[in-house]
């Protein structure tokens, strides 16, 4: 799985985002103040505004320690009701429909099943439920507005935050209802689609007099079969394929003949990865940076091989208690060939642990290693596909003098003051390349149920629907709703595309501003090429760097929805971390906190005829 940010532990991110989150709330808070001073003035005169302006204030705070929790539950209940009757359960109608027929058009020689049908359920669920969400939260206060049942809510004892909140509370349940619903669905449909088993004709084994056990092929189901061996004293071994594997729990019987291979194991998981820092040694055996081989995603970087060129990931942390008598090693290497060699054979590479040595003040080690390392195990890379060997936890290793000896990996290799441990990855094939990223290579720990990894990320689309929705509800209390939903909708796909728009909007992409770029189209000029200098291209450009401006401050206001998605975790098969989840909780709240006191203060502030 790629990952290109690592997630940093939930205090560490909180103390580098409190800053930035501060910064921005306080520049929102002082343009509010402007634009409603400035829109007071030119209704009332400087004067009054300022008096309006500061009572509009006063009136808020004392607002909202006014309102009711049993108002707030009447708001939201009439808000659910009003959802139902406007027949939103379509939605989850078209979802099933789309789950009955999803079987034509899922891949079924797809090599990664559970990635096909856990992308489409999450993506699926994802894109339907933030549509919904967007149509019942911009419509709501404009059609009661334009149909006046407004007045016979703001006639009675409801204040500004109950009916503001109490929509944005009423939608989310109507949301959550929904998502409970697709998610029971979604799940019993990826388990009933996945599940399948395989027979073995024992009569049909080919016997190998050597070993005296029997291999062949199983029955054909799902689109595929396994190899299988049946050794001497009848255990039963199943290849792995399609990310999958069949456990026979009882040995075969020699009377039997044929056996069920029982359910498929391993696709439905949530692996938990122990990640390490990544650094690179160049050819010369010097600290470097790795290669670059021509790729325009430097998201890998490679080493040559038949050199001292090394992949060093340094692990922290490891204990005892998260292994037995192995250890679980994943990785998945890139291949880069300079020339084509054995293609049967493959890259040949060799895996080292190997004692770490201490890290000075900044944070580098202090010597090449820590004086121990293991024989190197040898390996073949298997490409776009993840190689998971067995790391024994006794192993020989070399010390400096070059003397061997057995050590036991946890209690000689591995630090223990700080649990660290460094894998060392090279390539010993000649002018042949590895290519690896941090999230590359990692050990595992014990899975986590796939069912809980299930509802994390069900929970993740949950907290992107909370915050659509009270941007819908607040765009909805200033705007018709046609425009409340083009505002919401913008929103939503800005906060997908941010990066995008932040690399625009600070000139990181090439092709200036609208503007400029309106120029190129017409001229038919490419990004890259230059303005012919003069006035016109000067004012051009002056203007676009204003534009440029409110576009970048509107995309920082903006919602970052795409770190919200974990689709990839669950349909790879990991485990989302609790850090990541924590993140994800306090972004929406602080999302929803925001939204909400703008949505009250807009709302008090629109002029509702009488």
């Amino acid at each position: 799985m790629v990952l290109e940010d690592p997630i940093l532990p939930f205090f560490n991110w909180l103390s580098a985002s409190a800053g930035p989150f501060v910064v921005m709330l306080l520049a929102i808070t002082a343009l509010g103040l402007v634009l409603g001073y400035l829109g007071a003035v030119l209704r009332h005169g400087p004067v009054t505004a300022l008096g309006m302006t500061l009572g509009t204030i006063v009136t808020g705070v004392r607002e909202f320690f006014q309102s009711s929790p049993r108002r707030y539950y009447a708001i939201a209940r009439l808000a659910f009701q009003e959802a139902i009757r406007r027949r939103v359960l379509i939605v989850f109608g078209i979802f099933i429909i789309g789950l009955l027929f999803a079987g034509w058009f899922l891949n079924p020689d797809s090599d990664h099943p559970a990635v096909l049908y856990l992308s489409f359920v999450l993506t699926a669920t994802n894109y339907l439920v933030l549509i919904l969400a967007i149509f019942i939260s911009a419509f709501s206060l404009p059609n009661d507005m334009k149909h006046k049942t407004i007045f016979t809510v703001v006639t009675k004892p409801v204040r500004g935050w109950e009916i503001v909140v109490g929509r944005m509370l009423g939608f989310c349940a109507i949301g959550t209802l929904l998502l409970v619903l697709m998610g029971l669905f979604s799940y019993f449909f990826v388990y009933r689609g996945l599940q399948h088993t395989h027979e073995l004709q024992l009569t049909e084994l080919v016997a190998n007099a050597e070993t005296g056990s029997k291999s062949g092929l199983s029955s054909y189901a799902g689109h595929h079969q396994h190899e299988v061996t049946v050794d001497a004293d009848g255990t039963v071994e199943v290849v792995p394929t399609r990310d999958h594997t069949h456990v026979v729990p009882q040995p075969a019987a020699a009377a039997q003949e044929a056996i069920d291979l029982g359910n498929a194991r391993g696709m439905l998981t949530a692996r938990v990865p122990l990640m390490g820092s990544l650094r690179f040694l160049d050819r010369a055996g010097n600290p470097g940076q790795g290669i670059n081989v021509g790729h325009e995603w430097a998201y890998r970087r490679y080493i040559e091989g038949g050199t001292l060129s090394t992949a060093i990931w340094r692990f922290s942390g490891l204990k005892a208690s998260d292994f037995g008598n192995e250890l679980p090693l994943e990785m998945s290497i890139r291949v880069f060939r300079s020339w084509k060699g054995d293609i049967e054979e493959g890259i040949k590479g060799t895996i080292t642990l190997v004692k770490p040595a201490p890290l000075n003040e900044e944070g580098f080690p202090t010597a090449i290693d820590g004086g121990l390392r293991s024989v190197p195990l040898g390996f073949t890379a298997q490409e776009y596909t993840d190689y998971q060997p067995m790391i024994p936890r006794q192993l020989t290793a070399i010390d400096a003098e070059g003397n061997e000896r057995t050590v036991d990996v946890m209690t000689d290799l591995v630090d223990p003051a700080t649990g660290d441990l460094e894998v060392w990855v090279q390539c010993i094939d000649p002018n042949q390349y590895f290519g690896m990223a941090s999230a590359d290579l990692y050990f595992r720990a014990m899975n986590r149920p796939f069912w809980l990894n299930f509802i994390k990320g069900y929970l993740s689309i949950w907290f992107q629907m909370v915050v659509v929705t009270c941007f819908g509800v607040c765009f909805s209390t200033f705007l018709s709703g046609p425009v409340a939903m083009i505002a919401t909708l913008s929103a939503m796909v800005m906060g997908y595309f941010k990066s995008f728009v932040v690399d625009v909007a600070t000139g990181e992409m090439p092709g200036g501003g609208p503007l400029e770029s309106l120029v190129r189209i017409v001229k038919q000029w490419n990004q890259m090429s230059e303005l012919e200098p003069g006035l016109g291209t000067t004012i051009l450009q002056r203007i676009d760097a204003v534009l440029m401006l409110f576009v970048r401050g509107i995309s920082h206001a903006m919602p970052n929805c795409g770190v919200f998605d974990t689709s990839n975790f669950v349909s790879h098969g990991f485990d989302i971390p609790s850090d990541l989840m924590l993140q994800h909780l306090l972004t929406m709240l602080a999302y929803v906190s925001v939204v909400a006191v703008a949505g009250y203060f807009l709302f008090k502030t629109k002029e509702i005829a009488a």
